[in-house]
């Protein structure tokens, strides 16, 4: 699909308040059934979706990878609504997040929530990363101290290439918990 269709798209859904599934172009990447609550010049943010069908977190993807994103082939779009308008669940745009670049959009994302997930899934699409971000360098390399599944902290930061990031989540169940039980980082 042309990437001018897809922006059309992206901004036709955030302005209908209806939900889309997300397609990508990067291999083994998962679909991500969401709100789009934010475009910018480089990056969309989405309100997802779990397989429960609660709102859950956040996900800002390049817009570049995304190859679909309409509720077309999606057949529980609308049951999928309107289960969330009977919870009382509805979709949360994000104020102050900057979508317009990289560094903005980790920058923005560390100052509202306490971790993030970090994907690179164009080297490895079936691991991700959370932690707290710690600044990105010179090199353009993002800084993040890892918790792991035990919510035990590294007490040394990872480093990946931002140009390598693919998607960033925020503020879904796992992620939380991870917080609530491992709480903040040493210094690293």
């Amino acid at each position: 699909m042309a990437k001018g269709t897809i922006l059309t798209d992206l901004k036709k859904a955030r302005r209908s308040g209806e939900p889309v599934r997300v397609s990508r172009e990067i291999d083994c990447a998962d679909r991500l059934n969401a709100y789009v609550v934010g475009i910018g010049r480089k990056w969309a943010l989405l309100h997802t979706i779990s397989d429960q069908l609660h709102l859950d977190g956040y996900s800002a993807v390049r817009l570049r990878d995304i190859e679909h994103a309409t509720r077309s082939g999606w057949k529980g779009s609308t049951m999928t609504h309107h289960a969330l308008i009977l919870r009382g669940e509805h979709p949360q745009p994000l104020a102050g997040i900057d979508l317009d670049s990289t560094t903005g959009l980790i920058t923005t994302l560390t100052k509202a929530f306490p971790l993030m997930a970090v994907y690179i899934e164009r080297i490895d699409p079936d691991v991700c990363y959370i932690g707290r971000a710690r600044g990105i360098t010179r090199k353009k390399r993002l800084r993040l101290q890892e918790i792991g599944p035990a919510a035990d902290w590294a007490l040394t930061c990872s480093s990946d290439k931002t140009t390598d990031i693919t998607r960033i989540d925020v503020g879904g169940g796992y992620i939380d918990a991870l917080h609530a039980v491992g709480g903040d980082p040493p210094e690293c």
